[in-house]
């Protein structure tokens, strides 16, 4: 491996892995297995831009349990789907959500562990209001990134009638996060619309934004931004390189992003000089065939910034994920991660390790997981 690096000892990355196991810490005193259980489904409720409802934005339109065109949300959020699939997790036989659990830990979500009820035997499949609202409401976007679909999704679906006045009423006071993704949520009326509303009636939700920063920094966002208390903002950027990133995330302009993102870094000492939340930056890489050599890269950025690197892996669509390269190729790039990354980089980056391992035959598998535990044993010693 290279020269021995200290990402594992960021204060981002060990406030992360703390925040990890308050969440296990939960699901174990609740009397679940971390392998087998996910609160999110229970909390949460992700309205898309056609009026596809979900439980969790790693499913998303992967998985809707009904639609605003059809139902309401209400009827949605306790139909017979979304029933069945909490009684997963209350079975400790977690099915729908294997290949995420497995392969991506999203289950052990941070800070998700802190939405626990003081008493787990309350869980049920039928449950109450939301607690979470990621809020996909809107299709457009300012960029047409070669792995999404959403910038080609309608826009204006959500009226007063289908959501808006009952959502004034029965969602938006009970709500402690919301979860803002669209297109590009910073360019929509709707997201300034919802921040208007929700912080009227419950002034202490938490907000999470995730935004491509391909735009100018200006008043009306730093206005709104003012109004609201901030879990973080999340910065989509899946490459370094201004060419690959233009061809990824086309028609896109990298130093435009960078520009932004140095706006929100001037912002957040801002904030934080009046007494408001900070921005708790994190910075989503989504690895497939064009960067996943910039791993490396993304991480120097990330934590040299006081960012957090979240390194994630590109399923679908499938033209774009490293699955569906040959084994031979699959093989070289796991050899390449294990023989040029240090350890904090490989910890880092086992949402692409982890699917790509799995997806090998059992001696090549053996081999790499062999590998690891080398790897492992060789810093814990250092550490030592």
């Amino acid at each position: 491996m290279s020269k021995k690096s200290a990402y594992l000892n960021h204060p981002l990355i060990q406030n992360r892995l703390e925040e990890v196991q308050v969440n296990i810490n939960q699901i174990i005193a609740g009397g679940f297995s971390p392998q087998q259980f996910c609160l999110m489904p229970f909390v949460n409720i992700i309205l898309e831009p056609n009026g596809s409802v979900g439980l969790c934005r790693h499913k998303g339109t992967e998985h809707s349990l009904g639609n605003l065109k059809e139902q309401t949300w209400q009827e949605i959020w306790n139909g017979t789907k979304a029933q069945q699939w909490r009684q997963e997790f209350l079975e400790g036989r977690a099915r729908t959500c294997r290949t995420e659990i497995d392969d991506q830990g999203c289950n052990l979500c941070p800070q998700l562990g802190k939405m626990f009820p003081d008493d787990p035997k309350t869980l049920k499949a039928k449950t109450s209001s939301p607690l979470r609202l990621t809020a996909n409401f809107n299709g457009f976007c300012n960029l047409q990134c070669q792995m999404c679909d959403v910038w080609e999704l309608p826009n204006g679906f959500y009226t007063d009638e289908n959501f808006w006045n009952p959502a004034r009423k029965e969602l938006f006071p009970h709500l402690r996060e919301i979860d803002m993704l669209s297109g590009e949520p910073f360019l929509q009326q709707d997201t300034y619309k919802l921040i208007d509303e929700v912080s009227l009636v419950n002034p202490n939700c938490l907000w999470s934004i995730t935004t491509n920063a391909h735009w100018n920094w200006n008043t009306r966002v730093e206005s709104a931004l003012e109004k609201i208390k901030i879990k973080n903002i999340i910065l989509s950027v899946d490459s370094f390189d201004p060419e690959t990133y233009h061809k990824i995330r086309k028609p896109g302009i990298l130093s435009k992003v960078l520009k932004t993102i140095d706006h929100f870094r001037e912002y957040e000492e801002k904030r934080i000089k009046n007494q408001l939340t900070p921005l708790h930056m994190n910075l989503n890489f989504l690895v497939q065939k064009d960067n996943w050599r910039e791993i490396p890269n993304a991480l120097h950025y990330c934590l040299s910034r006081n960012i957090h690197p979240f390194i994630t892996f590109c399923y679908r669509p499938s033209e774009h994920s490293l699955l569906t390269l040959s084994q031979e190729k699959r093989s070289e790039i796991i050899g390449h991660m294990l023989s040029t990354y240090t350890w904090d980089e490989l910890c880092l980056s086992h949402r692409v390790l982890s699917p790509l391992i799995h997806s090998l035959p059992a001696i090549d598998k053996v081999y790499a997981l062999d590998t690891m535990k080398r790897y492992k044993k060789e810093y814990e010693a250092r550490a030592n």
